[in-house]
């Protein structure tokens, strides 16, 4: 039987799931955030998330806070990684260039070849919706500072357009084939379908995989230890049947049958999922009744089984998280999770790799 386990302990020891405000409604000006992306690179966490002001469609900008010590602070100043506000002069020259666009659904993940964040996201324009008119992507050594977002959208093919991750994008290991390729999930249009896109060359050109997932929606890949990718998909029967999922044993060229996780019970929801230390972790709202109970998962087989679970907060939320793919540095026992809270806030929290 499953175990779940509700920690609250002082932050200074692994295990404390009240967590640490990240972003808030007003911080920095910004009428509220939503959508959490997180990365750790050789010395930092860089937490992104969307800056909006108000609902789905007023998505503008992709904010970044950075932490030095795992977690535990972080920087009091607020930058933007990509995106704009609405003004007449962004508008211009987003039909005329596609730069100084809105932007959305970050996709985030650490290039360890290159040395850099790496950041995919939508491009919107400005007219109603959610406007969809491209895919971009912008890179940083720091997270500090980004280099100028370059429009991908023609090397997306077929994927431009749709919305990436969000939360983790994927490096496959070194020691493989396809050692450091970089892959995405998006899904275009709400339950339409999902694509995987890859690049062999740090994000300079993408190509997009053959096969679309009909009906699915927010995807995440991970690499699973034994080598097979997988990836994890958001479906309207999420309820009744799990999440969906499907394997690749080709660097994510190509993908086997879509089955169904039952063990990952799941409202209509995004999820997170990462694999490291011979081990895969699992994030999302553990409830067929609604976004509650969001909690960690742990499978030591690949994924094939599911034997620890670790509540971080029962109450509602908006649900979205993602897990921080590695081992904290200055914590080898611990994990991190930047998850919406139930207060509205989006939060980050250390966790017991044991679940434990």
């Amino acid at each position: 039987m499953v175990s779940v386990i509700l920690l609250v302990l002082g932050f200074g020891a692994p295990g404390n799931l009240a967590g640490v405000t990240v972003f808030h409604d007003g911080l920095a000006g910004v009428h509220n955030y939503r959508i959490p992306a997180i990365v750790q690179t050789a010395s930092a966490l860089v937490a992104l998330a969307e800056a909006r002001d108000g609902g789905d469609n007023s998505a503008s900008r992709i904010a970044v806070r950075i932490s030095h010590d795992d977690g535990l602070t972080w920087s009091p100043n607020v930058t933007f990684a990509a995106g704009s506000i609405d003004t007449p002069a962004a508008r211009a020259v987003c039909a005329a260039s596609r730069t100084s666009c809105r932007v959305g659904n970050p996709a985030a993940v650490y290039d360890e070849v290159r040395q850099r964040v790496v950041l995919l996201h939508v491009i919107r324009g400005f007219d109603a919706g959610e406007d969809a008119v491209g895919t971009g992507i912008v890179t940083s050594t720091d997270g500090v500072h980004w280099d100028a977002p370059v429009d991908v959208s023609e090397s997306f093919g077929v994927a431009a357009g749709a919305m990436p991750g969000p939360g983790t994008a994927l490096q496959l290991a070194a020691g493989g084939e396809a050692a450091g390729r970089l892959l995405v999930a998006s899904h275009q249009g709400a339950y339409t379908r999902d694509y995987v896109t890859l690049s062999d060359d740090g994000g300079v050109s993408w190509r997009t995989a053959a096969r679309p997932f009909a009906g699915m929606d927010e995807a995440a890949l991970t690499q699973l230890p034994n080598g097979s990718v997988l990836l994890n998909m958001r479906h309207k029967q999420s309820p009744s049947r799990g999440r969906a999922v499907a394997v690749s044993h080709d660097g994510g060229v190509t993908f086997g049958p879509l089955t169904y996780d039952a063990a990952l019970v799941s409202p209509v929801c995004q999820a997170s999922i990462v694999s490291f230390g011979n081990a895969t972790y699992f994030s999302n709202p553990a409830s067929t009744s609604g976004r509650n109970h969001l909690s960690i998962r742990k499978s030591t087989d690949s994924a094939a089984s599911w034997t620890s679970q670790l509540l971080v907060q029962a109450g509602a939320s908006a649900g979205y998280s993602c897990l921080v793919k590695g081992a904290l540095r200055g914590h080898a026992d611990s994990g991190g999770l930047l998850y919406e809270a139930a207060d509205g806030t989006i939060k980050f929290a250390r966790f017991p790799l044991s679940l434990e």
